[in-house]
């Protein structure tokens, strides 16, 4: 199968042979725009690929293709996102959350990505990652001890996370190592998923929690499983798309993460942040830690 899809990438191109036939006139090139009907081919085949292997695979074109594919999925999921909103996509001013969240771990962490504006958004063109954050630890001015290049150095690294709020466990995907520290300050992928080892929590009819690059084998917790708010439920890793050990938390609308919009997300009980409306905001830069002992 691999062989096959190995030609067909390389017949395709033949189509645009056919576009010399076009402005040439010349008839019988411009059959082959046919060769161009290998590439639907192609993507239907890759498409079944990437259905039959598992998560874990090790094979590397399977793994760039489940990236890819889920890369293109977050791309088409933006038009389906803002039409189930009626283009009014959730804000800080429109959005009443259902829920009110503490911090997803203990001591003094900082915002390193995130932020309720387009200016300190984690990604605000994504809008399933808009409102999402990143956290790390940091001392001494630096994330790691050390030189950095395991990711043992990171000060964060196998930290407890902790339930944001009360809600039930809806899916856990454990199937990835540690993504190695890059040479150069820049988010790799060792994976076939950005978000690596992942958790979705089920808070309320229409706020999902989603923590993202969690260390292999350290869930505690178990889907179906009922847990509270400040509940150990897993360790700090590094797996899926990452530059270093961090913790990813966003609060969405639904259970899959390609299709949900990212809510705004209202915190409680953190030191030093001033409330609105009996609810907490934070944002990049801010060293941030939870009231609760």
């Amino acid at each position: 199968m691999d062989k096959f899809l190995k030609v067909i990438k390389k017949l395709y191109w033949l189509g645009f042979i056919g576009l010399i036939g076009t402005f040439t006139h010349i008839r019988f090139l411009e059959y082959f725009y046919l060769f161009f009907i290998l590439g639907i081919v192609d993507f239907i085949l890759s498409l079944a690929i990437i259905t039959k292997y598992e998560d874990d695979n090790d094979n590397e074109d399977i793994i760039n293709l489940k990236f890819l594919f889920q890369n293109l999925g977050m791309l088409f999921g933006i038009p389906i996102i803002y039409i189930k909103n009626l283009f009014r996509l959730p804000n800080v001013k429109s959005y009443k959350p259902e829920v009110l969240y503490s911090l997803p771990f203990e001591g003094k962490w900082l915002v390193a990505n995130g932020g309720i504006d387009k200016t300190n958004s984690h990604s605000w063109g994504v809008c399933n990652q808009r409102y999402a954050y990143d956290f790390y630890i940091l001392e001494n001015e630096k994330s790691f001890k050390g030189d950095g290049r395991k990711v043992t150095n990171y000060n964060c690294y196998e930290e407890p996370i902790l339930s944001p709020a009360d809600g039930i466990v809806v899916e856990i995907k454990n199937l990835f190592n540690d993504t190695p520290i890059p040479e150069v300050q820049e988010a790799i992928c060792a994976c076939s998923d950005i978000r690596g080892n992942y958790i979705v929590i089920k808070h309320s009819e229409n706020e999902y929690s989603t923590i993202a690059h969690i260390k292999k084998d350290s869930f505690c917790v178990n889907v179906g499983e009922n847990i509270k708010r400040g509940q150990k439920i897993a360790l700090c890793g590094n797996s899926g798309n990452t530059s270093e050990p961090h913790i990813h938390f966003q609060i969405q609308q639904g259970k899959n993460f390609l299709l949900s919009a990212s809510l705004p997300i209202s915190f409680i009980d953190i030191k030093n942040i001033p409330y609105q409306e009996e609810r907490q905001f934070i944002s990049r830069g801010q060293f941030i830690e939870s009231q609760i002992e």
